[in-house]
């Protein structure tokens, strides 16, 4: 009987010794956004590994896609009012990895180890976002994990809804 309350006693220290743990999704900053597969760049966001960053600033929505194309459009009253963008703006793609039914998720593009808005990720076309504060490291393929021993937790990601032709980012 001893030998059974130990075994379990140090089992369940055992357990409590993980690394931190994060939910799927985030929900530190709020989040709403919505736009069109169709437009460009958005039509890019549904094909394995290609992702696009969104940012709301002065008004105007401003995007980058993986192979650093930038654009910039002027948002009506209402977008500028109801778009949330989270920490720092939107990174938004179909990873290729963990992914079986290739459905577009969402990171934010704030750095999650400096928590800054101010400490917004790059991108490159291999889907590894980088943050030049910090030097973390994240892959967007995969689930948006650290890839740097300086960046132990993911990136914050957030849920997607796709119906037709249009994805919305909301939590």
């Amino acid at each position: 009987m001893k030998r059974g309350i130990m075994l379990l006693s140090l089992f369940l220290l055992a357990a409590g010794c993980q690394k931190n743990s994060y939910p799927t999704f985030s929900k530190k900053y709020r989040v709403w956004y919505s736009c069109s597969i169709l437009d460009a760049p958005f039509n890019q966001i549904t094909t394995p590994g290609r992702f696009v960053a969104v940012r709301k600033t002065a008004g105007k929505l401003r995007t980058v896609d993986s192979d650093g194309n930038k654009t910039e459009s002027e948002l009506s009253v209402i977008q500028n009012n109801s778009y949330f963008m989270g920490l720092a703006g939107l990174i938004i793609g179909t990873p290729t990895f963990n992914n079986d039914d290739m459905s577009v998720w969402a990171y934010d593009l704030g750095c999650p180890v400096c928590d800054n808005e101010l400490s917004t990720l790059s991108f490159d076309t291999q889907g590894i976002a980088r943050c030049s504060k910090c030097n973390g490291s994240w892959n967007l393929n995969a689930s948006g994990f650290p890839l740097t021993d300086n960046s132990e937790r993911p990136l914050y990601r957030y849920p997607v809804m796709k119906s037709d032709n249009s994805i919305t980012v909301s939590n």
